[in-house]
């Protein structure tokens, strides 16, 4: 499951690429109203800013992977490590207890 933060996050990407999809049907199914077009000229920069908006989340978003990508492969390491010691462990401990057995049967 994401986290909180990364839910909101590409909730909020998401629904601006629903926007600017659905604004740019709204437009084509316009396209014959020549006043309704010059209109809509005056207000082309808040298209200006959601696109740039979304470049920026974008952005962030690549960062975020990247990090989640560092982290994770950190982590990875730690674990291994970490498997390699317990894997040395149980070796030292089958051979202990080999030694321990060859020497009770030797005097025994």
């Amino acid at each position: 499951m994401m986290k909180k933060n990364r839910l909101i996050f590409y909730s909020i990407f998401g629904a601006l690429h629903l926007f600017i999809f659905f604004f740019s049907l709204f437009m084509d199914s316009q396209k014959e109203n020549f006043q309704f077009l010059i209109q809509m000229q005056g207000r082309i920069w808040m298209l200006k800013y959601g696109s740039l908006i979304l470049l920026i989340l974008f952005s962030v978003n690549l960062l975020l992977h990247y990090r989640d990508n560092r982290r994770n492969e950190q982590e990875k390491k730690e674990l291994l490590k970490e498997l390699n010691n317990l894997k040395a462990r149980l070796y030292d401990l089958e051979q202990e207890a080999r030694k321990n057995q060859q020497s009770g049967t030797a005097s025994g």
